[in-house]
């Protein structure tokens, strides 16, 4: 496992995170909690707690709360959303835990803002819970780990693949610790295929199918003013400015706009992406080719795949399929090999021989790092990322691997709308010899928001 190296000078300060391995004395804390209260024996120092700030607080903000409720050692004091009614309703969520955790009547120790930065000035927080669009993730992620701050990032890194080279390079640079949002690897049964695929129980992997749920269309909406406390200009952020709509700043169809998501050939293609390299990773470490068709939308405000068949080649003759549930792909990753198959997706796992599903690995085979134990593979992510934080190593999904899922997803994007093959190098960063597909790794941001 590596091990993250914090660099105090290039970071700018001290961050509370170096004081949480105990070696000195946190100055400043937010309001003490018992640790009696979190489960523990005896008082819990301020510097033991994992102090946190929630960067949005939509669908997934308010599920990654309710995650880390199981969890004794941290403390939500922070959250920021551009929609001031979200925000008050997440602040609710958070005292009306503690204070129940605590047995009292009341708790006030969450505050609530508008603009991510003033957050990101506060030495008293350990780490930023990146809950934001995906036309969001570069800027707030790069700006989070330039403030010194551990970082939990949702997926996809960022909406443009020069982005998340930026993103994960900027990781290292600074010594954040930082777990990509793609749970399943927090999974025992996704741990499981993959540690089937990488100590030669299916033989010598040759296919990979990944199969992810497809799109869907909207029709568009007529302008109108957004609602009161809703400052859809900060919520627009770097992407182009578009009057206001009851829909697009809405799940599902802000996924299905390309201006602040790839479609979910991306955003959710990347979880069942990500264990095909984690199963397999010359997936992620070699040059491939790519090619593939899809449907688009006719009409309507959404702009991304509906369905999409991807075919991805490796010099080595490893052939991955990748498209929507059926078409052809089953839902989730498999691996097939010479010797057998193994499936997996958020329902089970399945194999043949059927006895794979529940051979015990030998000495001699090699484990994958696995996450603390939990029902929950949220909660079982999000411990894994506070173990990671106090020993200063890699979480189970570090950012290169986020990054190079994310590669995959979007690469693919990208060579469905030229309409061609592509042949992707990662470990040039880039497309071979392809200056239009090069072309289409970034897009320039809306003002000031630039990395």
């Amino acid at each position: 496992m590596k091990t993250v190296s914090p660099n105090h000078t290039q970071a700018g300060r001290f961050s509370r995170r170096h004081f949480l391995g105990g070696s000195l004395v946190a100055l400043a804390a937010p309001q003490f909690i018992p640790a009696s209260a979190l489960g523990r024996n005896g008082p819990m120092a301020p510097s033991e707690r994992i102090t946190i700030g929630m960067f949005g607080v939509g669908n997934r903000g308010s599920s990654s709360l309710r995650a880390m409720e199981p969890l004794p050692d941290h403390q939500v004091v922070a959250i920021a959303d551009c929609r001031r009614e979200r925000a008050l309703l997440a602040q609710q969520q958070v005292n009306s835990f503690y204070a129940q955790r605590l047995g009292t009547e009341a708790y006030k120790g969450c505050e609530i803002y508008n603009d991510f930065r003033d957050v990101l000035t506060r030495d008293d927080i350990d780490v930023i819970w990146g809950c934001v669009p995906d036309h969001w993730h570069g800027v707030v992620y790069s700006r989070v780990i330039e403030s010194g701050k551990d970082l939990y990032g949702e997926k996809p890194i960022t909406r443009w693949i020069a982005d998340g080279i930026k993103v994960r390079d900027a990781v290292r640079k600074y010594g954040c610790v930082f777990q990509t949002g793609t749970q399943q690897r927090s999974s025992r049964h996704f741990r499981h295929l993959c540690e089937l695929a990488r100590n030669g129980y299916l033989g010598k992997v040759h296919t990979i199918e990944v199969g992810a749920p497809g799109g869907r269309s909207y029709p568009a909406e007529p302008p109108c003013d957004p609602p009161e406390g809703f400052d859809y200009d900060m919520w627009t952020g770097p992407a182009p400015y578009i009057p206001f709509d009851k829909k697009r700043c809405e799940w599902l169809a802000m996924y299905m706009i390309s201006h602040y998501c790839a479609g979910f050939i991306t955003n959710w293609g990347v979880h069942h992406l990500d264990i095909a390299g984690w199963g397999c990773p010359e997936t992620f470490e070699k040059p491939f080719e790519v090619q593939g068709t899809g449907v688009l939308p006719a009409d309507g405000m959404t702009d991304t795949w509906i369905s999409w068949t991807m075919e991805l080649r490796w010099a080595s003759g490893l052939k991955m399929i990748y498209s929507d549930i059926g078409h052809p792909a089953e839902s989730g990753c498999k691996f097939v090999g010479d010797e057998g198959w193994a499936r997996a997706d958020r329902s089970g796992i399945w194999s043949e021989p059927a006895s794979l599903v529940d051979l015990k690995l030998k000495p001699t085979d090699t484990p994958l790092h696995a996450s603390p134990e939990f029902d929950n593979p949220y909660t079982a992510h999000t411990a894994d990322l506070f173990r990671s934080i106090r020993t200063r190593q890699d979480p189970v999904s570090p950012v290169e691997a986020g990054h190079a899922a994310s590669t995959l997803g979007n690469v693919s994007d990208i060579a469905l709308r030229l309409g061609r093959k592509v042949k992707w190098d990662p470990t040039q960063d880039q497309f071979v010899g392809d200056d239009e597909a090069n072309a289409m790794l970034s897009r320039a941001a809306r003002s000031p928001w630039t990395i």
